[in-house]
């Protein structure tokens, strides 16, 4: 790696640091503050894809409601770097109860994050199992 590679690699680090934060705060704000204005916000769970900085900042406060202060974690696992096509991939734990369930939900996927020249996220895709999410929360309500 050159040091140009070495100076990104650094950069994202620290993205993904916020991240991970703003993320683990449900702090909508603080999430749409790290995107792009013309981001494209790509999750299953939300049946549909997404575009810029107040629909991601909606998304988290939508959590937020779901998972009141300290019933819900997201721990990185593993942060995988595409130096050269400004990408990187955040392996991710999440736990969490939802507002008015008797039990857990626990489980793990990855973000796909792409950056643009000036540090903001302009792509995100979620990707985990949507079925066994959707299982678990019936699960959770159903307890």
């Amino acid at each position: 790696m050159n040091e140009s590679d070495v100076a990104r690699a650094e950069a994202f680090k620290v993205l993904c640091d916020r991240w991970e934060n703003a993320w683990n705060d449900l702090d909508g704000d603080a999430v749409a503050e790290l995107c792009a204005e013309d981001l494209l916000y790509d999750e299953p769970a939300l049946g549909d894809t997404r575009r810029g900085r107040e629909a991601v900042r909606r998304h988290v406060r939508d959590m937020a409601r779901t998972f009141p202060d300290g019933s819900s974690s997201f721990t990185r696992i593993g942060l995988y770097l595409e130096v050269e096509r400004s990408a990187m991939i955040v392996a991710w734990q999440f736990r969490g109860t939802p507002v008015g369930a008797d039990r857990l939900v626990e489980f793990h996927g990855d973000d796909r994050l792409e950056v643009g020249e000036d540090g903001l996220i302009r792509a995100y895709r979620g990707l985990y199992d949507n079925r066994l999410v959707r299982k678990l929360f019936r699960e959770a309500y159903d307890g």
